[in-house]
């Protein structure tokens, strides 16, 4: 994946500026900034939903065209940003993952379909093929978007705020899923806003503020004045060997201030 002095957003109006990284087949990556860094563009960008104003961007040597995703790439989005009342069961919202590649109807062969059963029984959502998705729970819902990622054969998994409203367990879970697809050679690209998270478990990380504010393992990046030039605002940075943890600069509440 490569992007080269890439300015993108929508309608005229960009969100990223100047944007410039690469990242090679089979790397782990983090992407972490404030509300509004252009994280999800940047994403979106990545599977032809956002505009590209100037610059060049490629996904494994493809150029990447808008309305058209680029070769082999699955999107996990926020669980949140998703309507679970739809009247879908999981299977079907798993196989409507193949409709991303232009498919003009979506009608299923047995062979979609057993494929599409397998990885939700590697995803531990065997048995639940006709159920609603609405009664799924967050960590269920989660990786029934992985599963409807991972049926177009991705090579390159998009992942934004995976770990966000999930409890300890299904982080550990995600984690360790995400881990031996990596493993087995899948690259992988995901948002996140928690820090630690990313200090303790990947091995690279990319500051986001609009461009690329840093780059670089969570022990070279996380320092103070790279999280200050990506937040705006002090940021706590303790080290402790090859360990590093972030945290919020302590401003304790008097009683009675009214603060």
């Amino acid at each position: 994946m490569l992007a080269a002095g890439v300015s993108a957003g929508y309608r005229g109006v960009p969100v990223l500026r100047d944007l410039t990284f690469r990242i090679d087949r089979g790397e782990f990556v983090g992407a972490v900034g404030p509300s509004g860094s252009g994280k999800t563009t940047l994403l979106r960008l990545l599977t032809g939903q956002a505009d590209r104003f100037a610059g060049d961007l490629a996904v494994f040597g493809a150029p990447v065209r808008r309305g058209r995703p680029g070769p082999r790439v699955g999107y996990v989005p926020q669980v949140e940003s998703v309507d679970w009342t739809f009247p879908l069961t999981v299977e079907h919202a798993v196989l409507l993952g193949l409709t991303a590649d232009s498919r003009p109807v979506p009608w299923f062969s047995r062979a979609e379909r057993r494929r599409a059963r397998a990885l939700l029984g590697r995803l531990g959502l065997g048995g639940l093929e006709g159920r609603p998705i609405g009664e799924l729970s967050g960590g269920q819902q989660q990786r029934l978007f992985l599963a409807r990622a991972m049926v177009r054969r991705c090579d390159l998994l998009l992942l934004d705020e995976p770990t966000s409203g999930v409890d300890l367990k299904t982080r550990h879970d995600v984690l360790h899923l995400l881990g031996e697809l990596n493993e087995a050679g899948m690259t992988v690209l995901l948002t996140t806003h928690d820090l630690n998270w990313v200090a303790a478990h990947l091995p690279r990380v990319l500051c986001l503020n609009q461009t690329v504010v840093a780059d670089g393992s969570p022990m070279a990046v996380f320092t103070p004045g790279v999280l200050r030039a990506t937040y705006g605002t002090d940021v706590r940075v303790i080290r402790d060997g090859d360990m590093v943890f972030v945290a919020d600069e302590t401003h304790l509440l008097r009683p009675g201030s009214g603060r």
